[in-house]
């Protein structure tokens, strides 16, 4: 239906303009959205990944030179679990390739525990991934998967943990 984050289907330079300083790229339904079109315009699977990141990429640059700060979200899906430290460190190299990490925040959003019914990651997996992201790359990171009144405390504590992309959490 209508629902998800549509997060960067409008020009870098219009939402300057109307006040905007920050925008999110890379969030789990944008690298979706654009794999998909791909695949409909016959790319390899091998090859998607790595266009998405440049095109990423070029959104990124195109945004810093508007002047707006950007969250970069970074995160694999159920497949690529196993794999998860070669899948952010290939999303960080390509996406932030070239790029000034001043005014840059990343996101780490496990794709696979995001959603009604999924049970998000422990503290401790957390902190190990989040201890990879930081050794990958030294900007700011904040969790943003299954962040729950349960557990924001919880990863609140975690020290490479730098606060929390919140979405439809309600705390009451």
């Amino acid at each position: 239906g209508n629902f998800g984050a549509f997060t960067t289907e409008r020009t870098a330079n219009s939402m300057s303009q109307i006040g905007c300083t920050w925008t999110i790229i890379g969030h789990s339904e944008e690298r979706r959205d654009l794999a998909e079109t791909m695949r409909c315009g016959g790319a390899h699977s091998e090859h998607i990944a790595t266009a998405v990141g440049m095109l990423l990429n070029k959104k990124i640059r195109c945004a810093r030179a508007a002047g707006l700060n950007v969250l970069y979200c970074i995160g694999e899906n159920a497949d690529e679990v196993n794999q998860r430290e070669a899948v952010l460190e290939h999303q960080i190299a390509l996406g932030l390739d070239g790029i000034d990490l001043n005014n840059m925040v990343l996101a780490y959003e496990p794709v696979w525990a995001i959603g009604p019914g999924k049970t998000p990651p422990s503290a401790s997996q957390i902190a190990q991934t989040a201890s990879i992201v930081k050794r990958l790359c030294p900007a700011p990171l904040v969790y943003g998967g299954g962040l729950k009144q349960e557990n924001s405390s919880a990863i609140a504590a975690i020290p490479d943990v730098d606060g929390g992309l919140i979405a439809l959490t309600r705390f009451s």
